[in-house]
């Protein structure tokens, strides 16, 4: 689906925040500066603390997405435009940065695509995939062999008269709903306006003033969505459905598969199959639940490990699609046994076919034993923002975490505390 942006005070002011009317104060008020709540997970017990963190920057402005380690332990960062809701950026590219353990540069090369995922496989290769393309690195990125299309598009796209009839459900109910919400919000603003205006300017506060203004605006800003509406076509959107298969949102890579996460042609998200020459395309998992753009896929063996953000919880699959099993359950932040928020986990990630580590948006990381079962709280990096990526990844002798803090563009060292 289609989404539109408001501005700030116009998005306030249709939420129905209230605004008191100014009255002269009798000493000049000092501002209040709102504090952050404390996160309780700070108080947990963990077996790692973070020991250096790594700023990561590219060229034009290109920040740090997501973070994986390659075969030598070293890290490999993905520096790309931050992953879309819709279609990849047109005209778009990557960078993939290398650093050793120790968080110290090693390499770096471009990716000629819009990459929103990155990982490496068993037989030592970077992969990195978005846009529908992948692409395989050596690890001092050296190309292997030629960028390649991804083929689920063109499989989904196969039926096309049933893509046809979807996207036209799709769109009927795109203007029989969001048309109609739109233009209800139009009418119900424009009667506050009015209301306004009736009045006598000397009967007018300074803030209905100003509201006459930003409610002139806002109805322009309806009256826009609208016709956007009205006017979209059965093309525009099946482009706008097929655009979100053509973002990999999570990417993995067994002894003879690749996996990748995207979006789904209606709800959700989905998992797409390849041999590793990247044919035979088989759709196993649909319609998964995910919050805020995020999907974490990563292998256990020649299974699939899904983040399931929105049940908090992550679950196995066979390569078949599966279900083996599903670990955690959602509970109080203050229980380092649950997962907290509005959504977690966010990341997941398998030490080969050992532990599994878990990673939330409020910087948590869990390590769970191969069977699900959780054991500790491994680390708590302090993050700012919300719902968003938070890779982790783990050396082979679990002595370093590595966390990707993709609002600062920057990655954390955790190192394993002495005994």
């Amino acid at each position: 689906m289609r989404f539109f942006r408001l501005s700030a005070a116009a998005a306030a002011l249709v939420a129905g925040f209230a605004v008191a009317d100014e009255k002269p104060a009798a000493r000049p008020a000092v501002p209040v500066l709102p504090v952050a709540p404390p996160n309780p997970a700070e108080k947990f017990e963990t077996t790692h603390k973070v020991v250096a963190s790594v700023d990561v920057k590219g060229e034009k402005g290109l920040t740090l997405q997501t973070i994986c380690l390659d075969g030598k332990g070293h890290v490999v960062a993905l520096v790309a435009p931050p992953k879309p809701y819709g279609p990849p950026a047109k005209g778009a590219t990557a960078e993939i940065h290398v650093f050793g353990a120790d968080g110290k540069p090693v390499a770096n090369w471009k990716v000629p695509f819009h990459a929103t995922a990155v990982n490496c496989g068993p037989d030592d290769a970077i992969y990195v995939a978005g846009d529908a393309k992948i692409a395989k690195f050596d690890a001092a990125g050296k190309q292997l062999g030629e960028t390649a299309e991804l083929p689920h598009v063109a499989a989904a796209m196969k039926d096309k008269d049933a893509l046809k009839t979807r996207a036209e459900a799709q769109l009927k109910k795109e203007k029989e709903q969001m048309a109609q919400s739109y233009g209800n919000a139009r009418k119900s603003i424009a009667e506050q306006l009015k209301r306004i205006e009736d009045k006598k300017a000397e009967e007018r506060s300074k803030t209905e003033e100003r509201q006459i203004e930003q409610f002139k605006n806002l109805i322009q800003q309806y009256e826009k969505i609208e016709a956007d509406y009205k006017s979209r076509t059965v093309e525009q959107v099946i482009e706008a459905m097929t655009g979100r298969l053509r973002v990999a949102n999570g990417m993995s890579v067994s002894e003879k598969d690749v996996f990748v996460a995207c979006g789904d042609m209606g709800y959700g998200y989905a998992v797409w199959r390849f041999t590793k020459d990247l044919t035979a395309p088989k759709q196993i998992l649909s319609e998964i639940g995910g919050c805020c753009g995020q999907m974490d896929i990563q292998c256990h063996g020649p299974d699939v490990l899904v983040a399931e953000n929105t049940k908090h919880q992550f679950a196995r699959y066979d390569r078949e699609g599966k279900k083996v099993g599903s670990f955690g359950k959602r509970g109080e932040d203050t229980d380092p046994k649950c997962f907290g928020g509005c959504c977690n986990p966010m990341n997941i990630r398998a030490v080969g076919v050992g532990d599994i580590y878990t990673a939330e948006s409020e910087g948590v990381i869990k390590r769970f034993s191969p069977s699900g079962e959780f054991l500790e709280t491994a680390g708590v990096v302090k993050l700012t923002g919300g719902c968003k990526n938070v890779a982790v990844a783990v050396s082979p002798d679990a002595q370093k975490i590595y966390f990707c803090d993709q609002p600062g563009s920057k990655f954390h060292i955790l190192e394993k505390k002495a005994k």
